[in-house]
Order: C-alpha cells, then structure tokens, then sequence
C-alpha cells in the first residue's frame, strides 16, 4: 500500500530527468541520452552568441561575430560530446576547453600550430604581439574599436570561457538560472561602454538566450507529474506569468531608483552612484563623460599664462579605418620627460616664450598625462613616462598612470598673430608625418561638397582654416550632447562627419573632426586634441620664484576636443569650431561677428544647467502651453511607470490569491465530483503548507507529511483531524478504484478543513514567514 500511495503522491518515484541533467547521488540508473546534450548545448550556444552580439559597438562592425560564433560552437560541441559518450562532467568540460583551444588556434595560429589546432612552440611567441595589440587598442582607441586580430582573439577566448562556465553550472552543477550570471557578465561591456547602453534589442536577445537555457533545461529534466520531453500547461502558464513580471520589474525598476536617467537603457542609464572612471579615456566617448550626471576627476592647475590654457591629454591623428584614434607608438616613445620637444620647441625656450603651470590631477586617472601644449620641460612626476616626438603626447608605461600626480609643467608657444597666420605660405611638400594629411580613398560626398563650398576659391591657408570655422560656428549648427545619440551618428569618423553636416547638431568631437578633416581634404594638416577646456579659476594664487601662477580647477564637465592645423613655420596652431565651448584665440577671432548661435546661452558656461526664461511681473502662465504640457508628460510616465512597477511586484500575491479564488469556488460547486474536489483541497493544502515554512519534501507522501506535521506538533486538535481526512480523501481519490464510491466528508466541509489547517499553520509561523506567504508565497515555485 505505501509503495501505491508513494507513487501517487509524486514524491520519491524514480527520477526521469536524463542523465547529463540528473545528480550523480550513486543510486540513479543510466538513461540513454539520445539528442538531450546536443539540444542543450545548442541552448547555450545561441544564448552566449546572442548576448555577445551585443559588442557591436564596442567593437566596430560585425565581421568578429563569426569568429565568436565559430568558437562557441566548438567549445559546446565538445561539451555535447562528452555528455553524449556518458563521460564525467570534468570530462566534458575538458572537452569544452579544447575546442575552444583548437578553435582559437586555427582562426588565429594556424601557421605556427601542429595540424592546425594543436599550439606548437611557435603559437606562444606569436601570441605575445597579438595581446600587446589587443592591450593597445583598449588603451588607445575609441569604441568602437577596430576589430584588429589581436582584440577579436581576446573577444573570442573570453566569450569562450564565458560559454564553458554557463555550460558548467547549467548542466554538471544543476543551476541553469544561476548560469545568467555569465551572460550578465557578457551584457556589463556593452552597458557601460556604449553611449546607449544595450538598447532594447539587445537586451531582448540576450533575454531570448537566457530563456532558451531555462527551457531546455525544464524540457529535457520534466517535473514529478510530466515525464521529461513534455511540458504541463499549469507549469507553462506559472512559468510565464513568473517570467513576465520579471522582465517587467527588469524594464520598470530604473524609473523608481535615484540615479537612473529615464527608460531602462537610455544614454547616460547609470548609477552616477556608483563610481565613474575619472580620466579622459579615448576608449569612452568623450560624448559619454559629457553626457553622465555630476562632476569627476576634478584637477587643479596653476598657471601664469595671460591666455585662455587648454590642457592636453593625447591627440588623435590616425585615420586608419575611416576614423579618428591615437598612432600607434611602433617603437618611437622617448623616455625621459625632463627634456622634451623638438629643434624649434628649444629654440623658442631659449627666447623665454615659457609658460610655467603647476598641475595637480587628484583623482584623475589616465595613461596620458594632462599637460598644456607644447610641454618642454616636466619635474616632479613619480613613476615611468614616455613621449611621442611627433605629438609632444606624454604617456606612462606598465601601471603608471596620471593618478595623484603633482608636476611642474613648462611649455612654450610661438607668438600668434592674425598677421602671421596670413603670411603663411601654403604646404606644397610634406613637412610633417604622412599620418596626418591623409583621408581615405572614398568618403560621404557630402564632406567634399560642403568643403568647396565653404572655402569657394580660397587659396591661403588661414582663409581656409577661418571659413571652416567661421562655417561650423555659424547660425545653422546647434551644440548638443544628446542630437548624435538619438540620430546615430555619435563618435567620429567619415560617416558620422557626413551626417553631422546634414543633421547640424553635435558636441566638440563632431565639431572637431569636420574641421580637421575639411581641413585635410583642402591640404591642410590636421588633428584632434583630446582634453579640458580652460575651466572656472578657484581664487587662490600660487607663489613660485617670486612670480603669480593663478589657480584654476576643471573636471569631466570641461572635457573637450578641439582640431589642431599645421602652418608651415609656425608649428601646430589650435582653432575652436564648437559653439558655446572652450575660448576662441585672438588669432581665430571673426573681423566679423557671425550672428548668435541660438545654442550658445546655455553653453558658454559648460558647468551651468539650460538657461530658464523668467516670467514677466504678473504674468500668468497660459493652460495649456507647451511648457506645462512638457512637464506633466514626465510625471505621467513615472506614474504609469510607477503603477506598472507596483502591479509586477504584486503579481505573486495576486497570482495566489486568484488560484485560492478558483479552487474554492470549484469546491462549493454542488457539480464538482467529490474526487476532484478531493485532489484540489490536497493541492491546496500542500500550497498553504509551503506558504507558511512546511513545505512538503520532494521525498515524501502524503501519509509521511500528515504524520511529520502531528509529530512535530505543528498541528494538533481540530486542525490535526481535518488534515488527517484531507489526507483520506486524497488518498482515496488518487488510489481507489474509480468505479468505488466516493467517501464523504462532501465539498463544503473540504473547505473548512483546508482553512483549518491554513489557520493553524499561519499562527504558527513568523511574522516574516507571514510576510513572505502573502506577497512572495513559495507554493508558487513548488513543484507538483
């Protein structure tokens, strides 16, 4: 009889989970496998490549999703196998590893490997360059990247390792929903790095994988009431419900947290409270340092310059790809930057044309070293430092970086002036590395045409470079943060010039790299400098060798780009395009004042909010205005925003609630057969037990939960008998022959019995346990 009533029970039947999803507990018998391991490995395949696909953008185009796809399927190819052979875990995984191995080897040292998957002495000594490149390119370039082969090797072998540990804690460990932790990792790149963050595609898609996980895992292991293979429609229907209020608290929660912008994945969705890279690196757009809520990486500096003092970090030259990054160094960086700079750079030190400037950069953090331009002479810098002599760029090797750095700074400039820039003669033979003259072999037409058009005949090269400015700092351009991310074409680079010239509204960088490159294309030298406008001054002076160095103090708010062109003679001379930013030099000033950029109010102060127009004296706002229309708008977001929130967190208690609802009534119903309604008041029972902490064991009958809740003492009395005839009930209506006659008690007294025992249960149990039962009740997750 207990053999009968166990297996009716559900609990304690022999497991029909396959064997590459059953715990190994010595005891199981073993199963054939069939297509189980290559469907669940083909799970997680698609669900790692999914969310990896998620790196475009930060790496440029889609060529390297092959690669990453090519090595996924290797590694759970291997994995698959294993499992499909019966072999242990460890074997499986080993497996995994040399796919993923094998697979890096052929895409990427096949000439120096043996047969072409197996790493020969050769790969190892080729493989050092390919690192040295993928460290390169993170440290110097802006994302996107370029997918040069040293970054998409790197890309592969970490997405590799992440598919073999999501197929670890999926398959050998049992814990499919904890193997998300993976993917998550996978989806923290793209979050933080791009502009938009993952964007709701992508978040879908790695959602999509996750989900396939979880469902082939469910599929292929069943539950104690569906053999494996099959799926219940309740179990479907909690799975759902469960799952959506999941994703609705995913996209929802941000709108009710301090320090989420608006939406769930919009630029600038971060938490400003949790930290922010302080320095100005290349590879997060300067667009996004601009754009982040606060202020970071504040630095003081002390100068004794008349001007305006721009402070640089590094300059981008490099056109490679169609877009702007640092050059690459190629074994040209000098050490030693006591003594730095060039025959002229010396010769105007000599004439005393010195700035001197103490910088102190706090807790900004960065491989280059903030400096004016053009820095000669550096003391009192801790740690390794190199320059490049073509850029003046100062840059630390191994891990030293700007961090808590305190230096004297002195930089020499060549008196400018309008009339000198005029005499200048026009650039006939390269005076300057080719890197920076050259411009692809094909770009928008728009660049060419805008150019011509702007310069109309100009011949002279100050002409040129004041038309172009004159051009972008005219009425039709608007400075904006935020127009470039909502229209695509943020970041740098032919394309994203193109569509700035037809949108006319961007930030520093877009106004940089169209001056530069209009410039290149009428023959002029360019380049991008990348680092902090002038900033505000703080009050202090500084006293050094009985000279006044005025104290300044700039953060992540005066982040800035400007174009730097060569004029033959004179050096590198900076300009200033971008509306509203940094200070115009008095050699780039208009004869002529070109008329107000309309973007300019707001913008001449970076680190001062919109300017708000004041309501006249005794005005009275009109209803209905667009103003007041703009301000509800949010606010009803949020609150419907703030509704959907609070209807998803109590799904579980009204999911509970609607379930007790619908038994009940099937209970009172008089047409309800009496073993039907027996199975659901014994449903219920098990469901009110595991809401209140006496959840029924995998293990265990119905005969030994109602003999462990008496022994205990949980119940007793009353409670205790109506448990004892629940139990009955159940019994006889799962056991019985159907053609026996049902056995009282009859529905309506079921019911009472089941609220018996419900009452007893709750004044038993904690108040948390109480807490929990109503608004996160575990039956929900109880298997049946």
């Amino acid at each position: 009889m207990t053999a009968t009533l166990d297996r009716g029970q559900g609990h304690g039947i022999r497991s029909e989970t396959p064997e590459y999803l059953a715990p190994d507990n010595g005891s199981r018998r073993r199963l054939p496998t069939g297509s189980g391991p290559w469907l669940m490995s083909a799970a997680i395949a698609a669900a790692v490549v999914l969310t990896a696909a998620n790196l475009n953008g930060v790496i440029e185009g889609w060529a390297w999703l092959g690669n990453i796809f090519f090595t996924v399927l290797c590694v759970e190819a291997g994995t698959a196998l294993g499992r499909a052979l019966n072999w242990p875990a460890v074997a499986a995984t080993l497996l995994g590893l040399g796919g993923l191995i094998g697979s890096v080897t052929l895409m990427f040292f096949a000439s120096t490997s043996f047969l072409g998957v197996f790493p020969g002495p050769g790969t190892f000594r080729a493989l050092e360059p390919m690192v040295d490149q993928a460290q390169e390119t993170v440290i110097s370039q802006v994302a996107p990247v370029l997918a040069t082969p040293g970054i998409v090797m790197v890309a592969c072998v970490g997405i590799g390792l992440v598919a073999l540990l999501v197929d670890t804690v999926a398959v050998p460990l049992q814990m499919p929903a904890t193997a998300g932790g993976g993917l998550l990792a996978v989806l923290m790149v793209p979050a933080i790095i791009k502009p938009n963050s993952l964007g709701a595609v992508g978040f879908v898609a790695a959602a999509i994988g996750f989900l396939l996980i979880l469902g082939c895992a469910q599929w292929l292991g069943g539950d104690d009431q569906a053999p494996a293979g099959t799926v219940r429609a309740g179990q479907f229907t909690r799975a759902a419900s469960i799952g959506a209020a999941g994703l609705a608290v995913t996209l929802l929660l941000p709108l009710a947290i301090p320090g989420f912008t608006s939406g769930a994945f919009p630029q600038g969705s971060r938490l400003n409270w949790l930290g922010a890279p302080t320095g100005l690196n290349p590879i997060v757009s300067l667009g996004d340092n601009l754009r982040r809520p606060g202020a970071f990486g504040r630095m003081t500096y002390a100068t004794d310059s008349t001007d305006p003092l721009y402070i640089r970090s590094v300059t981008l030259e490099n056109l490679a790809g169609a877009r702007w990054r640092p050059t690459d160094p190629d074994g040209v960086q000098r050490s030693g930057v006591e003594r730095i700079g060039t025959r002229s750079t010396r010769e105007l030190m000599e004439r005393g044309e010195v700035t001197t400037t103490v910088i102190s950069t706090g807790s900004f953090t960065s491989p280059w070293l903030p400096v004016p331009y053009a820095p000669a002479e550096v003391d009192g810098l801790s740690g390794n430092w190199t320059w490049d002599p073509r850029t003046l760029a100062i840059r630390g090797t191994g891990n030293t970086t700007s961090a808590d750095q305190e230096y004297t700074v002195r930089s020499v400039e060549p008196v400018l002036t309008r009339e000198g820039l005029e005499s200048a003669d026009s650039i006939d033979a390269p005076v300057v590395d080719d890197i920076f003259t050259e411009l692809p072999d094909s770009m928008p037409d728009i660049i060419e045409e805008t150019t011509d058009g702007v310069l109309d005949g100009l011949t002279e090269p100050y002409e040129q470079a004041m038309a172009i400015q004159s051009y972008l700092r005219g009425p039709d351009f608007v400075y904006s943060e935020d127009a470039p991310v909502d229209g695509g074409y943020d970041q740098s680079g032919f394309d994203v010039v193109g569509a700035f010239l037809e949108e006319k509204s961007g930030y520093c960088t877009h106004y940089a790299s169209t001056m530069a490159i209009m410039a290149r294309t009428a023959g002029i030298p360019s380049r991008i400098a990348v680092g902090y406008a002038p900033g505000d001054e703080t009050g202090e002076v500084l006293e050094m060798d009985g000279r006044e160095l005025t104290e300044f103090e700039i953060d992540s708010r005066d982040a800035h780009a400007w174009p730097e062109l060569y004029f033959e003679d004179l050096g590198w001379v900076a300009f200033e395009p971008t509306p509203g930013r940094g200070a115009v030099p008095d050699y780039a000033q208009a004869e002529v004042a070109p008329v107000p950029n309309p973007a300019e109010p707001e913008n001449l102060n970076p680190r001062a909010g919109p300017t708000l127009p004041l309501p006249s004296a005794g005005a009275e706002p009109e209803a209905g205005t667009g103003t007041e229309a703009e301000s509800l708008a949010p606010r009803l977001w949020s609150a419907a925003g703030a509704a959907v929130l609070l209807l998803a967190l109590l799904s579980p208690m009204l999911l509970r609630t609607s379930r007790t609802r619908k038994r009940r009534t099937q209970l009172l119903a008089p047409a309800v057969p009496e073993r039907e309604s027996a199975l659901l008041a014994w449903e219920e029972t098990l469901d009110v037990a595991a809401d209140y902490g006496e959840p029924s064991a995998p293990e265990e009958s119905a005969r030994a939960f109602n003999q462990r809740l008496a022994a205990t003492g949980t119940l007793d009395g009353e409670p205790a008998a109506a448990l004892e005839r629940l139990r009955t009930g159940y019994e006889h209506a799962a056991y019985s022959n159907p053609q026996t006659p049902a056995q009282p008690p009859v529905n309506s007294r079921r019911w009472e019995d089941v609220m018996a025992v419900a009452e007893q249960l709750k004044a038993g149990s904690s108040w948390q346990q109480r807490l929990l039962g109503r608004f996160l009740p575990q039956s929900l997750f109880r298997r049946r």
